[in-house]
């Protein structure tokens, strides 16, 4: 979850904008930028194991908060890569449209809950990389220790895919806790354990751990990364993620 700014005016400094990204990690706070933000993510995510398969996606995200406690997302995969066995796929991803609610803010003894909800549409270029779905996830999250500088994250969703297929919807779930610690100001390291029996997040079936960090360079620029290790046989043996983050008020 990273940060930058393209200031309007000059004066605004990073944390008039309050942006929240989505990554690096698959957990997501409830907090999210300020009214009228647009913040633009863009990254890249690589699982190039043998098994389950070769998995690369290159992806945006465009968020906008009409409302204190309301964002509206919108994504795509501009471009994915698929390998099965023998067979190798090329070509544009999903569309992801969707939200996010801020129901209560973090407190002292409570902690934030939101909702969010994403539906994916069968838009891809190929069909083996069609995806047609949608997800509910339930967020918790709560700051300790001194000037609130230790955030825990807990992530749980309820996940149908693969909607177009003859053969019918699948179901599974998603879940996820992170510690998010930021030692600077401009600093933030994470860590998290996720586990899915269906394909998330740019992510294959299996349980993970992963550890990154961000780094804002200036007002206007910031970039995160991590790695992720597959926990159970059936996981991605290693992962790679990078991400950078812009916003600009409207």
């Amino acid at each position: 979850m990273g940060a930058a700014i393209f200031p309007s005016n000059g004066l605004l400094l990073a944390q008039d904008l309050n942006l929240s990204p989505t990554r690096p990690t698959v957990a997501n706070s409830v907090t999210m930028q300020d009214r009228r933000v647009l913040q633009i993510e863009t990254g890249y995510d690589a699982f190039p194991q043998k098994v389950p398969g070769n998995s690369q996606t290159f992806d945006t995200t465009i968020t906008y908060t009409p409302l204190t406690r309301l964002r509206l997302d919108f994504g795509w995969s501009t471009w994915n890569h698929r390998e099965d066995r023998d067979k190798a796929t090329n070509g544009v991803g999903t569309i992801g449209v969707g939200g996010k609610i801020e129901i209560r803010k973090d407190r002292r003894h409570f902690p934030a809950l939101g909702l969010q909800y994403g539906a994916e549409l069968p838009t891809a270029s190929e069909s083996s990389l069609q995806g047609y779905g949608q997800q509910i996830i339930l967020i918790l999250n709560h700051h300790f220790g001194r000037e609130g500088k230790l955030n825990v994250i807990v992530n749980g969703s309820m996940v149908q895919t693969d909607c177009q297929t003859t053969e019918g919807c699948t179901y599974g779930g998603q879940q996820s806790i992170a510690m998010v610690y930021r030692p600077r100001k401009r600093t933030r390291l994470y860590a998290e354990v996720f586990g899915q029996n269906v394909p998330q997040s740019n992510a294959p079936p299996g349980t993970y751990f992963f550890n990154g960090i961000f780094h804002q360079f200036t007002d206007a620029f910031g970039i995160n990364g991590g790695m992720r290790f597959g926990l159970t046989d059936h996981s991605a043996s290693v992962g790679a993620t990078i991400g950078l983050v812009f916003g600009k008020r409207l």
